[in-house]
């Protein structure tokens, strides 16, 4: 199975319960077009298993924080919106790839390998940091350390670096691939070859979870979930996009996707989100019967 943690930025879902389901994501900082970065308001229903995300995936790059001063925000925030208590991984402060920023504008694009060194070193010095103050975080007995790398040999450098930080109960985390399902003929080559040589290294090393961060892209959880099955590691993934997809007026994913489907009235609205959520869980849940779970 994959284990879904719904992203969740808000404290109702039009005017309804948010219902993320068993497990959720929490970034402290949210961003948008019009809003740009700002504090996440939200609601996490009692029981909630949550990975407290770093914020980095929001902060432009000319105005990033320092990982103490991300892993304070990530404490404060826990604390300030009572979900401490439910927080059992805390993310370290990476630096994306994937993504670049103009103006305070961030769009959809990759970075080139030499842009890709300081994201890396970033990364690498998050990862560290994280490491060495986990005693900071009392609610959080865990961590998600994450890689990145434009190449296959700066993903693995990356990772050579950051793997033996991990504790038995950690978590590696894999950057760098929300926009796999956009530009799949350029990345998707990319995606499998680093995967191949990552997965048995990481499991050699004694991972026993990985987490790839913001991907629903089936071809890519399939091509994963059969390479971590192989080597005994477990694997999750996170996105705000199954909660969020009927708004738009969008049902599914993959090949169930529903091409009637129309955006619902108000009135049910955050009861439309909370179904499309618990029936993403249960396709990810049952993965391995897809098409797309092969070698």
């Amino acid at each position: 199975m994959i284990k879904f943690y719904c992203g969740i930025s808000e404290q109702k879902w039009n005017h309804h319960p948010v219902s993320p389901g068993p497990y959720a994501c929490v970034s402290p900082v949210s961003s948008s077009k019009k809003h740009g970065t700002k504090e996440t308001r939200v609601f996490v229903p009692e029981g909630t298993e949550v990975i407290e995300d770093s914020g980095a995936f929001c902060d432009p790059i000319d105005n990033r924080l320092t990982p103490e001063d991300a892993l304070i925000r990530q404490i404060r925030h826990s604390a300030k919106f009572n979900y401490s208590h439910m927080v059992t991984l805390i993310s370290s402060y990476d630096l994306l790839i994937d993504e670049k920023w103009t103006e305070s504008v961030r769009r959809k694009e990759r970075w080139n390998k030499d842009e890709a060194e300081f994201a890396v070193k970033e990364t690498v010095l998050a990862a560290k940091y994280l490491n060495g103050h986990r005693y900071l975080v009392p609610y959080a007995p865990d961590v998600i350390l994450s890689v990145q790398g434009v190449t296959t040999k700066q993903y693995m450098e990356c990772a050579e670096t950051v793997i033996p930080l991990l504790k038995t109960d950690d978590v590696l985390g894999l950057g760098g691939w929300c926009i796999i399902g956009i530009k799949r003929g350029t990345i998707m080559p990319l995606f499998e070859e680093i995967i191949a040589k990552l997965t048995p290294f990481a499991a050699q090393s004694g991972v026993k979870s990985i987490h790839i961060w913001g991907v629903c892209y089936a071809p890519a959880l399939g091509k994963l979930l059969w390479i971590c099955d192989k080597h005994g590691i477990s694997l999750s993934t996170d996105s705000s996009g199954p909660q969020k997809r009927p708004v738009f007026g969008t049902w599914g994913y993959a090949d169930w996707i529903n091409r009637e489907y129309t955006r619902p009235p108000t009135s049910i609205r955050g009861l439309e989100r909370a179904k499309h959520v618990q029936a993403v869980s249960d396709w990810l849940a049952g993965f391995r019967k897809t098409k797309y779970y092969a070698k």
